[in-house]
Order: structure tokens, then C-alpha cells, then sequence
């Protein structure tokens, strides 16, 4: 007895107020963000958001017809996975409002993906647990919880890859390396028949695989970078047939080849006067700069909450991303004196990104070009260098603040009114 109280004591003298505050609050954002999740869903018209009845079209059409509709149809040039996932929810539940629920949970697989890469190289819980809380309170990743959409799953196979990728630069053994490949393999297909956005990582993937040729033999390295991009390339074909053939209106691969030819003006690649305009809502259809800034820090695409031309809450959430962007970037930096392999795959998972979505606006001005939506894994980066930054102990209470406050603004902003449209 005296022993088991004497173990007891010992934890509770070990378990500080300042560790007791911590678990709280994370538990608290835990289920602030949920309950965010789940009062968004029950309000918002699931017609609503990016193209969410085309999206209901395609579901109720597996669920009824138990196959994939002909690529004709607004959404219908879309791979199949996220539809036939939805359709066996909806024949279950029977009621359409329950798919708006996947993608909450999806939000979290995402965000519990990242930690294991970020504890797999940092192995600091304090790093980990900001990183983690860093795209726990980014709005653009709480636009879609309430939404049907399948951009959240395809963001989710799209970072299990690049975080197999970071596994397999601490694979020392065969057994090892076999294990990554497959999860990195079988996260690479299930992408691609989810969303095509799954291409826009394979020059990292390429890349993350032979940085492993100081370990293993160039054979090996070289037939598996084959066999991947065989595997993927077998996938993707059935996919990449059907969206040729697609006379979807929404399919804009065919409508930028097929009409959409005007490059983007110069201008969009350096305009800077959205800044002294602070123009949080339309600059991405006349800036790079400006566009994919508001899109990743705010609801620009006026998707969540009405749009009006000035938001105070809005602001804050922009003004914090000229704090936390820099922030960032600084950490990448550390982290690539620190863990310079982990560190090469992820600035190659943004640099590959940024470079199609540059190379996507210099072909056409499709309005939809613009959207930073199909690259949402570039949080990945965002995330790595969060966490690495908070491995200077003066800067983790300052990034614990500014995550907490862009966390509690970004709750407060999109938490849906019964009175606003999205509920009619």
C-alpha cells in the first residue's frame, strides 16, 4: 500500500500545472474543432460549396445504379473512390446529409497523418503537437469539413505519399524499404482514383526515391522507381481514359485545351496592390501573390461565411498569414541544417506544386486555375516548418499564441449562422 501510494505521489509531482494546462488545451481545440465540423454540416446546404450538387449527382447515381455514371454530367469526369465511399454511406444511412460528415473526419486523418511524419522526423511532442495545431487552425483546410467534396480525401492520399516518402529516408533495412514502398505505392493509387491532384507530388516522389541510392544499390533504387510509376501509370490510365473521352461541363483539363488558351497577363506574377487595397476576397483572380496567399489563409472563394468587401475577422486571419508564412519558412530552413534529407522532400513537395500551379495559370485564365484547392497538400511544407521553428523555445510561445488566436478567429468566422445563405 505504502508503495502504491508512493508511485502515485511520484506522478502527480512529475505531472506539472504547466502539463496539465497543456493537455487541456489540446483536448479543448480537439473538440471545439469537431464540434465546428459537425454544427457546419448540420447547417450547410450540401448543394452548396464547390460544385456540391454535381458532387450529390455522381453519389445518388452509384448509390442507385451500383456503377459510375458515363463522364457527361457536371463532376462525372471524376475518379470513382470518394463517390463509392460516399454512395455505401448514403445506402446505409439513407439520408444525404450523413456524407457532409465524412470529410470531418477526413480533415483529422489528415491532420494525424502529418503528426506521424512530424513526430517520425522531429520526435519532439511539443513541435509535433504545433505542428499538428497549425493546420488544425488553417482556414483553408476548415472550408471543406461541411462540404461534399472529394478534395479533402484526395489531400489525404496525397500526404500519406509524401509522408512515406519522409519514411523511407530512415529505411536502413530491405524488409523496411519493401514496407514504404507499398504504403507509399498503394497512397499514390488510391490518390489517383480519388483526383487526379495526385500528379502535381511525383516529382517528389521520383526524387525522395533516389536520395535512398546512399543506401541501397542503384538497381534496386531504379526498378522501383519503375515499378512505382508503372503501378501508377496502370491506375491512372482508366482515369486519364475517361476524363479524355469527358464531355463534363465541369472537367477543366478539356475546357482549358478545348477553349481556355489566353495566358494570365505578367502582371499576375508580381502585383503586389491587393496589399494597400487589403483585399482579402478577389485577388486571386489578378495576383499569384495575392491569390494563393488568400485562398491557403481565408475564405476567399467566398465558399463559408457571405461575402462582404471587408471583414475584421477576416482581416486578422490575412494579417496573420504575413506572420506565419515567414515563420515557416524559417523553420524549413532550420530543418534543412537539422534533418537535410527529410527536409529536401518536403521543400520539393512545395517547390513541385507552386511550379504546376504557375505553370497551370501560364497556359490559360480559366477561373478555376487559380484555386490553391487541388494543391492543398502544400500544407505539408507549412506544417514541417511550424514545428521546426518551435525548436527555438523563445519562439514557441509566440507561435502557441499565434496559432491559438488564428485557431479561435477562424472558429468564430466560419461557424455557420442559421440566417446566412448556405442554410437556405
Amino acid at each position: 500500500m505504502t508503495k502504491s501510494k508512493s508511485i502515485i505521489s511520484k506522478y502527480f509531482s512529475n505531472f506539472s500545472f504547466q502539463k496539465l494546462a497543456f493537455l487541456l488545451a489540446t483536448l479543448s481545440v480537439i473538440t471545439i474543432s469537431f464540434a465546428l465540423g459537425f454544427h457546419n454540416a448540420s447547417l450547410y446546404n450540401p448543394n452548396h460549396g464547390f460544385d456540391g450538387s454535381g458532387h450529390i449527382y455522381y453519389i445518388e447515381y452509384v448509390n442507385k445504379n451500383n456503377k459510375i455514371p458515363p463522364p457527361t454530367e457536371w463532376e462525372t469526369h471524376q475518379p470513382p473512390l470518394y463517390y463509392i465511399v460516399s454512395a455505401l454511406i448514403l445506402r446505409i444511412t439513407d439520408n444525404i446529409k450523413s456524407i457532409q460528415y465524412i470529410n470531418i473526419f477526413v480533415h483529422w486523418l489528415i491532420v494525424c497523418m502529418v503528426g506521424l511524419g512530424l513526430y517520425k522526423v522531429l520526435k519532439d511532442k511539443t513541435q509535433v503537437l504545433l505542428g499538428m495545431l497549425s493546420l488544425v487552425a488553417l482556414p483553408m483546410l476548415n472550408i471543406f469539413p461541411p462540404m461534399v467534396s472529394n478534395e479533402l480525401l484526395s489531400t489525404f492520399f496525397i500526404i500519406s505519399a509524401i509522408v512515406a516518402a519522409i519514411y523511407l529516408q530512415y529505411a536502413t533495412t530491405k524488409k523496411q524499404f519493401i514496407i514504404t514502398t507499398t504504403w507509399l505505392t498503394v497512397s499514390l493509387v488510391l490518390a489517383v482514383w480519388t483526383k487526379i491532384s495526385v500528379v502535381t507530388i511525383l516529382p517528389t516522389v521520383i526524387f525522395a526515391l533516389f536520395l535512398v541510392r546512399k543506401v541501397f544499390s542503384n538497381k534496386t533504387v531504379i526498378t522501383t522507381i519503375i515499378s512505382v510509376l508503372v503501378i501508377f501509370g496502370l491506375a491512372y490510365l482508366p482515369i486519364f481514359i475517361r476524363a479524355d473521352n469527358s464531355q463534363s461541363p465541369s472537367d477543366i483539363v478539356g475546357t482549358v485545351s478545348a477553349i481556355n488558351k489566353i495566358p494570365r497577363p505578367s502582371g499576375f506574377y508580381y502585383r503586389l496592390d491587393w496589399i494597400p487595397k487589403v483585399d482579402m476576397y478577389t485577388t486571386q483572380y489578378y495576383s499569384l501573390l495575392g491569390g494563393g496567399w488568400n485562398s491557403f489563409w481565408s475564405d476567399g472563394h467566398n465558399v463559408i461565411t457571405p461575402f462582404v468587401p471587408f471583414h475584421k475577422k477576416a482581416f486578422i486571419l490575412w494579417t496573420l498569414g504575413f506572420i506565419l508564412l515567414p515563420i515557416s519558412l524559417y523553420g524549413l530552413f532550420r530543418l534543412l541544417k537539422t534533418h537535410r534529407l527529410s527536409a529536401l522532400v518536403i521543400i520539393i513537395t512545395g517547390i513541385s506544386m507552386l511550379t504546376v500551379f504557375v505553370l497551370i495559370n501560364a497556359a490559360c485564365d480559366h477561373y478555376s486555375a487559380v484555386r490553391l484547392t487541388y494543391e492543398m497538400a502544400i500544407i505539408i511544407p507549412y506544417a514541417f516548418g511550424i514545428a521546426a521553428a518551435a525548436k527555438n523555445n523563445r519562439l514557441v510561445p509566440v507561435i502557441t499564441l499565434l496559432l491559438l488566436i488564428q485557431f479561435i478567429i477562424m472558429v468564430s468566422f466560419f461557424w455557420i449562422q442559421p440566417w446566412w445563405f448556405q442554410a437556405t
